[in-house]
């Protein structure tokens, strides 16, 4: 278990959330974790055959009066397992703390039993033996987790689409239309009220200048597959998970009854009885499998399978290909745990949003952009989109995003009927990236040694307006489903309209 691929410690939790955020069907994969589990677990039983043959001796020290060095090979072992077991947690990002790697918990678990056997070559035979009875005993779960890895890969997983596009009747004369933005883990605090010293955002400034600002949103929660799909539904939710199909469950409260989520229930499907048309682009949570009926146009970037799985090869394919990434020293477990998506690839590179935007047939435009998120996935210096940096250089980011999608709208020919929200999950939430990878000094400094500000961003910008506008009184989020409604319906066309509304 301890040696076993990274994706399985997410495969086997209860929650099944790792089916949720990926593409499915995984029951090939989820078959393949079980062969390879068993492989592994035979591979260990012979190591530590070996290692019993090569110290079987029951003295600690050699015919001529030296030490032996053999037992030493018992914690050469166990630090191995040791360093693999938290290089596996630290992969599944269940375990994130900066400060320990894998060479680190591998030379302290062989260090402490190397000076256990300085001391006390019999001190070190007993550690070595009660190490061994804590394995046997965990070695035991194979049985549940085999088991359970075969339930779920008989689950009945549909195949999801990365994107569609439906067929849509020609329409007479222009219709308003709506673009909403949201960037992932966004705090207005940083944007406005203390940014970082140099750091340049042009687009929102200007963007301020002509919008309504919201600068006390209460948020109502912390991570996003909650958060958002609290917006879509007009209902706060507390706790998500999945269902071994990969179906959303949900509870809006501790102790509420889980219940299943309704795409029929969302602001989608309201728009779409209101007669709009609607479209999403977005990352992490499954918009495509959740809400396909809901939407005219979508398209998902989701976690991608690490280690050489694949939906589409075998069974037989997916349980060689880790193995062989393991082995063959291309997927090698690092020091911190290892990207299992860049969704800037496609999400920001390839900029698939401007065409949603640009689709002129599609008047409600959701997209959910994974910036400035954490890690840093970009350089202000330099202007290149890479691996490291920090969350300042993931704002400056995300300003150049905002300014292409503000062309993309002024390109459209619909920009005198176009209503802009630009708004965010949830705000930088330093209490759990401060201790984890990625976090850099620059980070630190901007968040003032671990300061929290909870508040996201919501500005609204309707077409034609010139004046700015900043509402200071607290609202709370998820007002945002009530007000896009009123958007849709024609209850509020304008700024003052807007600001009447934030005052009731």
């Amino acid at each position: 278990m301890l040696m076993a691929p990274g994706l399985i410690w997410s495969e086997l939790s209860p929650t099944h959330i790792d089916a949720y955020h990926r593409l499915l069907p995984l029951t090939t994969v989820d078959r393949a974790l079980a062969v390879d589990l068993v492989l592994l677990s035979l591979f260990g039983m012979v190591m530590v055959r070996g290692l019993e043959s090569v110290t079987r001796r029951r003295t600690w020290d050699s015919p001529n009066g030296k030490r032996s060095l053999r037992p030493l090979l018992w914690a050469i072992w166990l630090g191995y397992l040791a360093a693999s077991g938290a290089g596996e947690l630290m992969f599944s990002q269940i375990f994130t703390w900066k400060y320990l790697s894998v060479p680190a918990v591998f030379f302290l678990a062989a260090e402490l039993l190397f000076a256990a056997w300085i001391v006390s070559p019999r001190r070190y035979s007993q550690a070595i033996r009660f190490l061994r009875l804590g394995l046997q005993l965990l070695g035991f779960c194979i049985f549940w987790m085999v088991a359970d890895l075969a339930g779920m890969s008989l689950a009945h997983q549909p195949y999801d689409r990365v994107s569609f596009e439906k067929t849509l009747p020609a329409r007479p004369g222009p219709h308003r239309r709506i673009v909403w933005l949201l960037f992932d883990e966004m705090s207005y605090y940083q944007v406005f009220d203390h940014r970082w010293p140099g750091l340049k955002m042009p687009e929102f400034d200007k963007l301020r200048e002509g919008a309504v600002t919201f600068s006390d949103v209460q948020p109502d929660g912390a991570f996003s597959e909650d958060v958002i799909p609290s917006l879509f539904l007009a209902r706060v939710v507390t706790t998500s998970q999945a269902t071994r199909e990969g179906w959303m469950i949900y509870r809006t409260a501790g102790h509420a009854p889980w219940q299943p989520f309704n795409g029929n229930r969302t602001l989608f499907a309201d728009a779409e009885r209101e007669g709009w048309t609607t479209g999403v682009s977005g990352w992490y949570n499954p918009y495509c499998r959740l809400m396909a009926a809901q939407l005219d146009w979508c398209r998902m970037e989701l976690l991608s399978l690490p280690d050489g799985f694949s939906r589409d090869q075998s069974t037989m394919a997916n349980a060689v290909m880790p193995l062989a990434a393991k082995w063959m020293f291309r997927g090698s477990t690092t020091d911190a745990p290892k990207a299992t998506a860049n969704p800037l690839d496609n999400m920001v590179l390839m900029q698939p949003d401007d065409a949603l935007i640009g689709d002129l047939q599609i008047d409600l435009c959701f997209i959910h952009l994974p910036i400035p998120h954490p890690p840093g996935h970009y350089d202000r210096k330099t202007g290149q989109i890479r691996q490291g940096g920090g969350y300042i250089d993931n704002l400056a980011l995300s300003d150049r995003v905002l300014g292409r999608m503000l062309d993309d709208i002024a390109k459209s020919g619909a920009a005198d009927r176009t209503t802009l929200i630009v708004s965010s999950d949830h705000s930088w939430r330093v209490w759990l990236w401060r201790h984890a990878f990625g976090w850099t000094d620059e980070d630190e400094a901007a968040s003032e040694h671990g300061y929290f500000d909870p508040r996201p961003m919501l500005m609204v910008r309707f077409p034609g307006e010139a004046e700015s506008i900043t509402i200071s009184r607290p609202a709370p989020l998820i007002g945002m489903h009530d007000l896009v409604e009123r958007l849709m319906s024609g209850q509020i066309e304008n700024a003052q309209q807007l600001e009447g509304w934030a005052t009731h």
